[in-house]
């Protein structure tokens, strides 16, 4: 993932989300301090478990004039409904990371703890933007080299409708357009077949939505249409987005399982295999969540990145580097700008 170019970005980290917390999330915190020179993190969570291992990670000296640590004294378990942050865990490391966002005190934050939780808290806690009836998560799904699609709702809604996946389809192209500078996102509605006329009713009529909305819209894409460039952005509801990373995630470790596998099967094959180590492993890259860092909510009033409940060090680094590059290129600004209804006097 390529560095951001930001000055002065505040970010508070949930050092106790994920399943290998604290010790991933303070590593992540570490080498993020190290790789983006200008930021400044506030590690949120449990002081009596954070401060005594502040120095084994690499937390100390020159580096401590650019952390704080904030106190939350409950965690958001991942067998807590996502309601727990409203009443009994007010207090929780998720819901102080969004809490600070709200009062400006940090401009985004990163989880990578309870999914439904950090998405209630950015929801709830930091706010919707004004016409953004449904916040979506955006995933980057690779077509080539350097190359992805953008595909939205990937689990924030279970069910939507029409004018929802529309709202989806112009927040993603704000996204594509303002961070990774694509130039008029082509954009399509998941749908069984390339034609106008196929597709369920809600499919039909979020492309008629989008017909009339100032998007470059190329109509409905097809499953392979994820894996071979011609869209830029998709979008669907929820569900389906949802199983669809789930099962390209799945996809991607049992390939590289399964290729590591048959290049150890024999002598032949190992000697071949160091020839293309590099190659290899550049492709695996583009498969490997852990460089994207985490998803970005979109449709809320900060940036907000959630990540994966098994994100190691590395993962939580790049979902550091994923809110800076959103703080960097406005998007919540840009993203606001498109959304809010029209004024009428």
């Amino acid at each position: 993932m390529a560095e951001a170019d930001v000055t002065g970005a505040r970010i508070a980290l949930d050092v106790m989300g994920g399943d290998h917390a604290p010790q991933a999330t303070l590593a992540g915190a570490k080498d993020a301090l190290h790789r983006f020179p200008s930021i400044r993190l506030l590690l949120v969570g449990d002081e009596a478990k954070i401060k005594p291992l502040l120095a084994h990670h690499g937390l100390e000296g020159p580096l401590a004039s650019r952390f704080d640590v904030i106190h939350a004294p409950t965690v958001v378990d991942f067998h807590d409904e996502p309601k727990v942050i409203l009443k009994e865990k007010k207090e929780s490391s998720i819901r102080v990371c969004a809490q600070l966002v709200r009062e400006g005190r940090a401009d985004g934050m990163v989880s990578m703890g309870h999914t439904g939780a950090a998405m209630m808290a950015s929801t709830l806690v930091i706010g919707k933007l004004d016409g953004v009836e449904r916040p979506a998560l955006a995933g980057l799904m690779p077509n080539g080299p350097g190359k992805f699609t953008i595909l939205t709702d990937v689990g924030a809604n279970i069910d939507s409708r029409a004018e929802h996946i529309a709202g989806f389809a112009l927040m993603a192209s704000i996204y594509a357009e303002q961070v990774y500078g694509i130039s008029r996102p082509r954009v399509g509605v998941m749908s069984v077949g390339e034609e106008d006329t196929k597709g369920t009713e809600t499919t039909l009529a979020a492309c008629a939505l989008l017909r009339e909305m100032d998007l470059n819209f190329q109509g409905n894409a097809e499953g392979r249409d994820l894996w071979n460039g011609r869209f830029d952005v998709i979008a669907c509801d929820g569900f389906l987005g949802n199983v669809v990373l789930k099962s390209a995630e799945g996809l991607g470790r049992m390939l590289k399982h399964g290729i590591s596998g048959a290049i150890k099967g024999s002598l032949q094959s190992m000697l071949g295999g160091l020839l293309v180590k590099s190659s290899l492993k550049a492709w695996f890259a583009q498969l490997d969540y852990r460089e994207y860092g985490g998803l970005p909510l979109l449709g809320i009033k900060g940036v907000s990145i959630i990540g994966h409940g098994s994100s190691d060090s590395r993962a939580v680094m790049n979902g550091i580097g994923a809110a800076l590059k959103a703080i960097d290129h406005q998007l919540v600004a840009k993203i606001a700008a498109r959304m809010a209804p029209a004024k009428t006097d």
